[in-house]
């Protein structure tokens, strides 16, 4: 397979990108410098950095907003939030912004920079995740053990759903995590259909929607596997219309669990990036191996874009 079709920018520090076909990793250009935590999420086509400067060994300012319309460019700025989702049409973010005084909003603003408004009053313990056309889902006392996942309409704040965990979300459904299974509600009709997990052992990891919405691929990782040291990944994937699994080729792999990430290019072909990079279609019978040397300090998320 070619991989001269998509680059990988990925949350080092400072923020690069990958050519998994030349194993060139170039730092984006226009990203804060220095000692900082950064992360990258995808917002219809474009990578969507989040660079937080240390108020401590465990405190985090909010993040530096920036939008790579190119990756060869300087990005759009969208100034500091707390926590950033992709709006239901892609062409903004939701974002969780400071408002003085221990206060918080939630604000639109689009990937160009436009707000909408100044938004609407909301918990700084509040994490927003996904936009869809049914409401934003958000994470509410996020990072606490009282943490729940609650899908908005966020115009009024009004509560539409309310779960334990989600685990994904796509434009029409929601796989759900429950005691001992899985489960997709259908938003279209509030239809919810259980779902058993294909493996015993191990915890759902990343969890990642493919582009076009009907597919998650799921990674189960095992941080004892066989009452081992060893830790290992294994993926799966679920077809949101007929509640199918697909185990992908030669998997579980052994692999650090902190350095796997996985994702889904635009023709919805699915990456993973480990110590090397690999690329696997579901009508293929394994995967295509890059040995590209990946940068050992980055974190567990990767954004896939097509090549320029």
């Amino acid at each position: 397979m070619d991989y001269s079709g998509f680059r990988l920018v990925m949350s080092t520090s400072p923020p690069s990108i990958l050519d998994p076909a030349t194993g060139v990793t170039t730092p984006l250009p226009g990203a804060p410098a220095g000692d900082r935590v950064n992360d990258v999420l995808r917002v219809g086509k474009f990578p969507v950095v989040l660079s937080a400067a240390r108020c401590g060994p465990s405190c985090l300012e909010p993040s530096e907003v920036l939008v790579y319309g190119d990756p060869q460019n300087q990005p759009w700025k969208l100034g500091k939030a707390r926590s950033v989702a992709p709006s239901a049409d892609e062409s903004g973010v939701w974002l969780i912004r400071d408002d003085g005084n221990d206060l918080c909003r939630l604000q639109y603003v689009s990937l160009l920079g436009a707000e909408r408004d100044r938004g609407r009053p909301a918990s700084c313990t509040t994490a927003v995740r996904q936009g869809i056309p049914k409401g934003l889902l958000i994470t509410v006392n996020s990072g606490t053990a009282s943490a729940e996942d609650v899908l908005i309409d966020p115009a009024t704040g009004r509560a539409l759903h309310q779960f334990p965990r989600v685990l994904a979300v796509t434009k029409e459904r929601l796989l759900l995590a429950e005691l001992t299974k899985f489960s997709v509600l259908d938003l279209r009709n509030d239809q919810r259909m259980p779902v058993e997990r294909p493996v015993a052992n191990g915890m759902p990891g990343m969890v990642v929607p493919s582009r076009d919405g009907y597919q998650v691929a799921v990674l189960f990782g095992d941080p004892a596997w066989a009452g081992t040291a060893t830790q290992t990944a294994d993926v799966w994937v679920l077809a949101l219309d007929t509640l199918t699994w697909t185990h992908a080729p030669s998997m579980p792999i052994a692999t650090p669990l902190k350095q796997v990430a996985i994702e889904w290019t635009e023709d919805d072909s699915l990456v993973i990036a480990t110590d090397v990079v690999a690329n696997w279609r579901l009508d293929r019978p394994r995967w295509t191996v890059v040995k590209t040397p990946l940068p050992a300090e980055r974190n567990q998320r990767v954004v896939a874009i097509a090549q320029g």
